[in-house]
């Protein structure tokens, strides 16, 4: 999963807004001003890649944690094919659904109330065809490398025009009403060329896993010991940067013309957009890319309009309420949302093409020479680059633990079960960046020839 963490020195700072720079709706504002203190923490640079998502399912299938099925009962999820947490699995997760691997939002109809799909009765509103799941599943494979990220070229992945040539034509005898096409298939830029303007799937590996729900994001940050879900207090403070930010930007503003964040600069015009790389543009001052725009991020905590209270430390909320906090915006939101101190909340089951998350570590006893873990207990690889033999040190640990090699697309090229130090035969496996994984701790291993 390989994922890049950077130091947030903790300090006490001043959470929330005041109500006259408030952006919401009137009536809403539920951040008021507080002093919150903070003890240091690391947080991922990124939002969670499809690439590294995609890892995290493949062992926590091989571990009997996740399995698919299709949602058979009546509801929103009916008919989806879902990745559930096992009844192995910990109890935050088990038996719930925690990603739709079929989510799509090329269309939707907000005159439809009841959120089915009877023909529709309002405005057809379509979304970019490439706000799509990219996290797929071959159930051919073998377990530990079944999930894998999909390939937009791929039309055994994605039948484009099948997909977004959604209105039908037909010729069945309808009353007229007042609907509104306001695009189709034709309209998409990334489909004028099709397949050539497509997204590779290196590309997509690199975007934001979307479609996660609360629980899948608590399920990742489960999986590895070292992290968690940040609390709202914490992601705040780190979206300021250190420097106060309005905006959590890579200088604290917003420029109305998409360049300076990933979101729905043309509102309140209908959104075309969709993701980009989790690395897009500049970072913050505390290092971290897109805490303003490209995707919604869970937080641990659950909302409460009244919780925020002055002078606590390491404040988070475990009261259970109807929601769950999400923060930061997306690219589908309009410029309030991408204010550091803007609060927003959905239901945890909910996923959709703007909701991923990043993870922090709170481990702050393990700082040494290798970097992550103490010394005796790191997990190391040499010689690195290596060209065909590689040399794995297990963490200090009791019993046969289970290793994986990794590619960047998340995929198990290699498995062995190991007690102690163990010796690699890489020679068959191409030039390039892998991850060797291992109780939690992955290392990169670099195959040069």
């Amino acid at each position: 999963h390989t994922l890049t963490l950077v130091d947030i020195p903790g300090g006490t700072f001043t959470q929330g807004e005041p109500e006259s720079e408030y952006e919401g709706r009137p009536g809403t504002w539920d951040a008021p001003e507080v002093s919150v203190t903070l003890n240091d923490f690391r947080m991922s640079e990124t939002e969670v890649t499809n690439a590294q998502y995609v890892s995290f399912l493949n062992s926590a299938e091989a571990d009997g944690l996740v399995e698919v099925g299709v949602e058979t009962a009546m509801g929103p999820d009916a008919g989806f094919t879902l990745v559930y947490g096992t009844s192995a699995a910990p109890a935050e997760y088990a038996g719930i659904a925690i990603l739709n691997l079929s989510g799509t939002r090329v269309m939707k109809d907000h005159d439809n109330g009841d959120g089915d799909d009877n023909p529709f009765t309002g405005v057809i509103e379509p979304e970019n065809p490439l706000n799509i799941s990219y996290v797929g599943y071959d159930e051919a494979a073998s377990v530990g490398s079944r999930f894998y990220v999909k390939d937009p070229r791929d039309s055994s992945d994605f039948d484009w025009q099948s997909l977004t040539n959604y209105y039908n034509y037909g010729t069945t005898e309808r009353q007229l009403d007042t609907s509104v096409q306001l695009n189709d298939y034709d309209a998409w830029a990334e489909l004028d060329d099709y397949p050539n303007n497509l997204p590779t799937q290196a590309d997509v590996a690199n975007w934001p896993a979307s479609f996660v729900r609360w629980y899948g994001a608590k399920a990742f940050a489960l999986y590895y010991d070292e992290y968690d879900l940040p609390t709202e207090a914490e992601w705040e403070y780190a979206g300021y940067g250190g420097a106060d930010f309005s905006y959590a930007t890579a200088d604290g503003m917003v420029v109305g013309d998409g360049t300076s964040a990933i979101w729905n600069w043309i509102h309140p015009s209908v959104a075309t957009g969709h993701v980009l790389d989790a690395k897009w543009g500049s970072p913050n001052p505390y290092g971290l890319y897109n805490m303003a725009g490209n995707i919604w991020e869970w937080v641990e905590d659950w909302y409460d309009a009244a919780f925020y209270t002055d002078g606590t430390t390491d404040p988070v909320n475990t009261t259970a309420s109807a929601k769950k906090v999400r923060r930061g915006g997306s690219w589908n939101y309009h410029q309030a949302t991408l204010k550091t101190a803007a609060r927003a909340s959905d239901e945890q089951f909910k996923g959709n093409d703007h909701f991923g998350f990043r993870v922090v570590s709170r481990v702050t006893d393990l700082a040494t020479e290798s970097g992550d873990v103490p010394k005796e207990t790191a997990l190391e690889v040499y010689p690195n680059p290596s060209s065909h033999l590689a040399t794995v040190r297990l963490p200090t640990a009791h019993g046969t633990q289970r290793l994986e090699v990794i590619d960047l697309l998340g995929r198990v090229v290699m498995t062995k079960a190991a007690h102690g130090p163990v010796t690699l035969d890489v020679s068959g496996l191409p030039a390039g960046i892998y991850g060797v994984r291992v109780a939690g701790q992955v290392r990169t291993l670099i195959i040069a020839r």
